[in-house]
């Protein structure tokens, strides 16, 4: 596993993937940078290298591939890097425990 050289912000926010396979799943994005994020529940069946599509919060779904996943966690990283006025805003809006969880969007 290659070295993270950004800080990840702790978050809490709704989530929610499709893999290339088609299987739509629900989970919470735990902390996030530019260029990746990790995820906590629905993680089971992923595996390093699978790719996907991941809805996060009220943004658009975005590109990824898994990096790892060990038990209900796993950790992503994005084909391209999220723009840093997106980032801000989701570290703003859902900084652990800042708002409740709500109905999880669709991927």
């Amino acid at each position: 596993m290659a070295h993270r050289y950004q800080h990840r912000s702790r978050v809490r926010i709704p989530a929610g993937y499709r893999t290339d396979k088609g299987d739509e799943i629900a989970t919470s994005v735990i902390d996030i940078s530019e260029r990746g994020c990790r995820l906590r529940s629905g993680v089971d069946l992923l595996k390093p290298g699978e790719g996907l599509s991941i809805a996060i919060g009220n943004l658009a779904p975005v590109s990824a591939q898994v990096q790892w996943q060990y038990g209900s966690f796993c950790g992503l990283s994005f084909v391209r890097p999220l723009d840093t006025a997106l980032l801000d805003h989701l570290r703003h809006a859902y900084v652990r425990g800042a708002l409740p969880l709500e109905s999880l969007p669709r991927p």
